[in-house]
């Protein structure tokens, strides 16, 4: 075997997830040499360290600007899930945003990242289906499934911890018939075209019949005047929400791999909104009411839409919300408290309900 191949297999196992936790990389020759079944010089091992963190493949990450390795959780394998945010020409030959289409797939799970951290800053909770688009999925899905569901917490209030709700306001909301959250709906591309927009268009019209709004989001600038047109056309006659960020195929390629774009701290996400050129297309119109009997259906498919309805209830019960990866992160350790709503969903759809009787 290889050296390359043995670092594949054992890096993982060596590597810290977060960036912040990056091994220098003496420190991590001499993990490495540890468990290797042949005598590698240093150079040698920090000459593949170099070589293999350029290769999206490869298991091994440099931190920006600085000195380290980490775990590259984003590799090309794991980047799949994201496809089918490139059009046709995309997926084959990188289209407008490059040759290569695995530098395409790169691009679009770096604005994934960069949508999602946009959703964070402001305040709001974004969960991305990363699983339902994996190497099993079918051209169905794109019809029924989001790429990404944004919750809204309409009784938030900020505070140093995250988002306490406020009682009071779930109190006033619900003798008005108000709910305590809304569910955005989003489909995210890479680029757009006039071949394929239509398409597109009614793929985000249709995975996005059951929530209170519709959004479509654009990853680069759209300059073409027809598609402009027929984007807002679309998006006023059917409610729904088109953005574009107005990022570049060379601003995207400037930015560091999606895990640390998730990782950013205030300075660094401030450097990315400055790179952001966001121009509201159409607005969404929203919806009064969650469609319930669509959800359960996305339910009974989707495996993904119960995780989602899990954290949505978990922040119901302690009256905060907090980030997917938050509660993610303590529910593989075994740190949630016990719920007392055995069905995540149905108690969702119950809160919803006794505010908003007609549902």
């Amino acid at each position: 075997m290889s050296l390359r191949e043995q670092l594949r297999k054992l890096l993982p196992d060596i590597l810290p997830a977060d960036p912040k936790d990056a091994i220098k990389g003496t420190e991590l020759i001499q993990l490495v040499k540890y468990r290797l079944k042949q005598d590698y010089s240093d150079a040698t091992l920090r000459y593949h360290f170099s070589i293999m963190s350029c290769d999206p493949s490869a298991p091994i990450a440099k931190v920006e600007h600085g000195q380290g390795y980490y775990l590259r959780t984003n590799t090309l394998s794991s980047m799949a899930s994201a496809r089918h945010m490139l059009t046709a020409n995309q997926a084959t030959f990188g289209g407008d945003f490059g040759y290569d289409s695995n530098q395409a797939l790169f691009r679009a799970n770096k604005f994934r990242a960069i949508a999602s951290r946009v959703y964070r800053e402001a305040n709001r909770f974004p969960f991305v289906l990363n699983e339902t688009f994996g190497e099993d999925a079918e051209y169905r899905d794109l019809w029924k499934f989001p790429d990404m569901v944004i919750v809204d917490w309409e009784v938030g209030v900020p505070d140093e911890s995250g988002l306490r709700f406020d009682r009071d306001m779930m109190s006033l909301k619900r003798s008005f018939g108000s709910q305590p959250f809304t569910l955005r709906s989003v489909k995210m591309k890479l680029d757009a075209n006039l071949e394929t927009v239509r398409e597109d268009f009614y793929q985000c019209l249709s995975n996005s019949r059951w929530a209170h709004f519709g959004e479509f989001v654009i990853a680069n600038e759209i300059a073409d005047e027809r598609l402009l047109e027929e984007l807002r056309s679309l998006g006023s006659e059917f409610g729904i929400g088109i953005t574009s960020l107005g990022l570049s195929a060379e601003a995207i390629d400037d930015l560091p791999e999606p895990g640390m774009i998730e990782s950013f701290g205030d300075r660094e996400m401030e450097a990315i909104q400055k790179r952001l050129t966001l121009h509201r297309i159409a607005p969404p119109r929203p919806r009064r009411e969650l469609d319930w009997t669509q959800i359960r259906r996305l339910r009974g498919d989707n495996p993904e839409i119960e995780k989602m309805f899990h954290w949505i209830t978990y922040s119901l019960d302690n009256a905060k919300a907090e980030s997917y990866a938050s509660y993610a992160a303590k529910a593989a350790v075994g740190t949630l408290p016990v719920s007392s709503n055995e069905d995540a969903f149905r108690h969702a759809e119950r809160v919803v309900s006794k505010i908003n009787p007609k549902n």
